[in-house]
């Protein structure tokens, strides 16, 4: 396979990386059209920011990823160890989620000069999409404790407990800040760059609960990688969700879970339920009270 202008064969997975987004990002402001009409087919590039961030944010998870499997050169590369890493997302990754994956990855591979990789990806996607989690509305637990108390793993029952308590994202459970004296919970740049606050001032002993949860997931993240963490957290987390005989659709339940469990509570100290919606609409990092509504019938 002959080497393109600026980039080998054997070149270093993160140099590839630089390299592609140097390519790729020459199509943002080109008419995706008039690229059509020249090549005679799909675009090599890529034509938009949202698309160009989100695409090479998956390839930079991608290259991490196998460095850490010791995959450090582009010639490294197997379809093998690309479709480990695609396989290892079904268990948390919507099948939507899953085929911008996929995509995201063609386009990197194409434009570093390993067709074959894109190529295999192509051959397996209808594999790899069916592994994927149906697209559609994350449902509350029946009983989100059992579901705790089945996880495998301390770190996992301490993240589950944490998401049930304040309403996070996996994500966001490890960017949480305490406010002791106000009893918060902070939580800064968020989905869409949003910072949440839950305040507990009127609920003590929950607030006492979190600070314990808290502290022990620093501890133990002092010996265990985050990344790895969380990747398996979603195979334990459908693991104990089909032993205590629940429907799985993801960690989002928690956050479903919370969002009904706080109406109630608002309701109950005397808030409409639009104005309660409106709150917990701030809690959760949502930017639409129609997102609140959403969860809470969930």
């Amino acid at each position: 396979m002959k080497s393109l202008k600026g980039i080998k064969r054997n070149s270093g997975l993160t140099y590839a990386l630089k390299y592609a987004a140097g390519v790729l990002k020459q199509g943002i402001g080109v008419s995706k059209r008039e690229v059509y009409r020249k090549l005679g087919g799909r675009s090599p590039l890529i034509h938009s920011y949202s698309t160009f961030n989100r695409y090479m944010g998956i390839a930079k998870e991608f290259v991490n990823w196998a460095r850490e499997k010791g995959v450090n050169r582009l010639d490294k590369v197997t379809p093998e160890v690309v479709r480990e890493f695609l396989l290892s997302k079904a268990g948390y990754c919507s099948q939507k989620t899953l085929k911008v994956n996929a995509s995201a990855l063609r386009k990197f591979f194409e434009v570093v000069g390993r067709p074959d990789i894109s190529e295999e990806i192509g051959r397996s996607y209808q594999e790899i999409y069916s592994t994927g989690r149906s697209s559609g509305r994350a449902l509350a637990f029946a009983h989100p404790e059992r579901v705790i108390s089945n996880l495998k793993e301390e770190i996992h029952r301490v993240i589950a407990e944490l998401q049930l308590l304040t309403g996070a994202r996996v994500g966001d459970v490890k960017k949480m800040e305490l406010l002791p004296l106000e009893k918060k919970v902070v939580i800064k740049k968020s989905k869409g760059g949003r910072t949440r606050e839950i305040d507990y001032s009127d609920s003590p002993e929950e607030f006492e609960r979190i600070r314990e949860l808290y502290e022990r997931l620093r501890e133990l993240l002092k010996e265990k990688d985050w990344s790895a963490v969380r990747k398996s957290y979603y195979s334990d987390l459908k693991r104990a969700a089909v032993k205590a005989g629940e429907v799985y659709t993801g960690s989002h339940a928690f956050r479903v879970n919370y969002v009904k469990k706080r109406l109630q509570e608002l309701k109950f100290q005397g808030y409409s339920e639009e104005d309660a919606l409106q709150k917990i609409e701030y809690e959760i990092g949502h930017s639409r009270i129609e997102m609140s509504a959403y969860y809470s019938r969930g």
